[in-house]
């Protein structure tokens, strides 16, 4: 039953938006790590999505629910106990109260629980993964007959020859990628690539597989050479290579704007490749590798130039302490961080990165790629950017910071969204909101440090709200300007890629938009967006940029920064009004800026729980047959128990 019953969870935490199909199962096989769970945990997911409006219009016609309030209710979950109390029998609610915790925190709702058995009794080949004798079981097996002849009626309403019909359909590309994850030893391999890929958005996208060398452990010229000697044939142009790798099995392209980026074709097996299995190879997406190169290849090409004419670059170095000291604010699962690593590792530059991660689980996730990665030269901390002082001694030589903070993955086109029900317009629009004013408080705060001169914000999304409405925002602070920043110029940030930022969401300003880097899927690449900001105190302040119209749907977010809490000048200015409106906004910033930072380890607010009283209440209101005093001694042990887990 612990396979339904976590599979159950993923469906519950897709239902309440705290993360995509594929990081959720991720998420949830990295609390066992077993080889291929991850893989599993996958398939029997998108089954049950694809088929789920058909299982519960089969329970709701079959009544299987309301037949049976307990079968798909956990012994031991707080449901259960509430049942046992609602019951009003003493003895079944005592024995309730002092079950094992087992699924005490994270118990599945029945509908999900039910779906995900029903999925299996139907649909799947194998049938229920329970013994024969198993209650639950036995049970559900009871109602087959009547499920089965609502399915075939349905079929028939529908005009479907076979249970496929009944399916959401799944884009091809999609669908064919699930079918490969294989068994056995195979799933090993899959369930890593799988772990590695669902958690960054690093699916092969189109027909471009994406993957760079990782210079810690090889040059590009070793991997030329380690391709060429295994048969396959090099192009300098991707599209020439697609248009080869309709005939040719082994064709790849070096890309003409990354340098250490090559370009292989999707149907590329991972597992099979030498180089990918031991790290000198990295899968990472085209525009997942622009945040790093856009942060440090000014530093590379100096380094380069200066050793050209005989300069003492490491000498320079030397006199200013430590070398290049880079910050990663949001670093798991790593791929920026371990590219950051290698571009400033070893002579002359003999750089470090500080990588920051929040979330213990991501931090797991994080150590582990910089171990794949051999990124030696990287510190990592489990810690909160936010948490970090900009003035702290010991981050003053941080110089160069990547920021990637939570956003909403809309660039991401196979996160398998359509396959959850999508949220009503406004609950989307106050996420974005939320998301957008936590992105303006984690830049601002790498702004702030004080050694900072080049901050690179991204994110994987596509909404001028998280993108270039971010950017301009910033842009519009005074004390940013009196710092001296500014976004960098087209020709340092990527001067060859054609798509770049949107003019009229920069307020009509070409220069602004041409300073901004964008990423749509036709491009070969997942949905990104970058932006360089650089500082340059010597410099007269830069005038305010022109104000932005917010579109109608955002023309409520209020102008403040999520960590600092200032409150809109209008509101400001009307009186004890416009006071009282300030503290409203403040408090809404507040909230927003709380839930965003609970986005970044991929978790959504959770409500507060029922006190005691209100427990009381309910228990009392439908447990007559309970006296005084065994509803007080409910009462004491729950209140123990709550105590208890306080003090965890």
């Amino acid at each position: 039953m612990d396979f339904y019953h976590r599979s159950a969870l993923i469906l519950d935490a897709l239902d309440a938006k705290k993360g995509s199909v594929k990081g959720l199962c991720m998420s949830e096989a990295t609390k066992s790590r077993k080889p291929g769970e991850g893989a599993r945990f996958l398939k029997v997911v998108v089954e049950v999505l694809k088929y789920r409006p058909h299982i519960q219009h089969l329970l709701t016609a079959t009544k299987l629910l309301a037949q049976e309030p307990t079968l798909f209710v956990p012994p031991s979950s707080t449901a259960a106990a509430a049942s046992a109390i609602k019951s009003g029998v003493a003895a079944s609610a005592s024995k309730a109260l002092k079950q094992p915790k087992k699924y005490q925190k994270q118990a599945p709702t029945p509908l999900n629980l039910a779906s995900v058995m029903v999925h299996d009794l139907m649909f799947a080949k194998r049938g229920l993964t329970l013994p024969k004798e198993h209650k639950v079981r036995k049970k559900l097996e009871k109602y087959k007959p009547a499920l089965d002849k609502e399915n075939e009626r349905e079929k028939r309403r529908r005009k479907v020859p076979t249970n496929e019909g009944l399916q959401i359909a799944l884009p091809e590309k999609v669908a064919s990628s699930l079918s490969s994850i294989g068994k056995g030893k195979k799933r090993e391999h899959d369930a890593d690539r799988f772990a590695e890929e669902a958690g960054a958005g690093l699916e092969a996208v189109g027909e471009i597989r994406w993957m760079r060398v990782n210079t810690l452990r090889w040059s590009v010229e070793q991997a030329v050479e380690w391709f060429e000697k295994g048969g396959w044939e090099m192009f300098e142009d991707v599209e020439e290579m697609l248009a080869a790798a309709q005939s040719k099995p082994k064709v790849f392209a070096l890309d003409a704007h990354i340098e250490p980026l090559l370009a292989l074709p999707a149907s590329v097996s991972l597992p099979t490749m030498s180089a990918y299995q031991d790290g000198r190879l990295l899968a990472q997406d085209k525009a997942s590798c622009m945040p790093a190169w856009v942060l440090l290849a000014p530093i590379l090409a100096d380094a380069e130039e200066a050793l050209t004419n005989g300069l003492d670059v490491e000498g320079e170095e030397k006199k200013r302490g430590k070398g290049l000291r880079v910050l990663d604010a949001t670093a798991a699962p790593g791929n920026k961080t371990t590219m950051a690593a290698a571009l400033v590792a070893g002579e002359p530059i003999n750089g470090k990165v500080t990588a920051c991660e929040r979330d213990q689980g991501r931090f797991k996730v994080l150590k582990d790629m910089l171990k794949r990665a051999d990124a030696k030269n990287v510190q990592p901390m489990n810690v909160d950017f936010l948490s970090l002082k900009p003035d702290d001694p010991k981050l003053k030589n941080v110089s160069h910071l990547l920021v990637d903070p939570s956003c909403s993955g809309s660039g991401i086109p196979s996160r398998l969204d359509h396959l959850v029900p999508s949220a009503p317009e406004e609950e989307q629009l106050s996420r974005i909101r939320a998301l957008s004013n936590f992105q303006i408080a984690i830049l601002s705060h790498a702004l702030r440090f004080s050694g900072a001169k080049r901050v690179v914000y991204s994110t994987c999304s596509i909404w001028e709200q998280e993108d270039e409405g971010v950017v301009m925002r910033v842009l519009g602070k005074k004390e940013f300007r009196e710092m001296g920043w500014r976004l960098a110029p087209r020709d340092e940030v990527l001067p060859t890629w054609e798509r770049r930022g949107r003019v009229e969401a920069c307020g009509g300003d070409k220069d602004i938009a041409e300073s901004l880097v964008r990423c749509l899927p036709e491009d070969g690449t997942n949905g990104f967006f970058v932006a360089c900001f650089v500082k340059d105190e010597d410099a007269e302040p830069i005038p305010a940029p022109p104000i932005v119209t917010q579109p109608a749907e955002t023309a409520d977010v209020v102008e403040a920064d999520a960590e600092d809490g200032e409150a809109a000048a209008p509101a400001a200015a009307n009186g004890n009004k416009g006071g009282k409106q300030a503290k409203k906004a403040k408090s809404t910033v507040s909230q927003a800026a709380r839930i965003a930072k609970e986005e970044v380890v991929g978790k959504a607010p959770e409500s507060a729980p029922a006190t005691t009283k209100e427990t009381g209440a309910n228990a009392k209101k439908g447990d007559k047959k309970l006296s005084k005093k065994q509803l007080y001694l409910l009462k004491k042990e729950e209140l123990k128990r709550k105590k208890a887990a306080a003090d965890e």
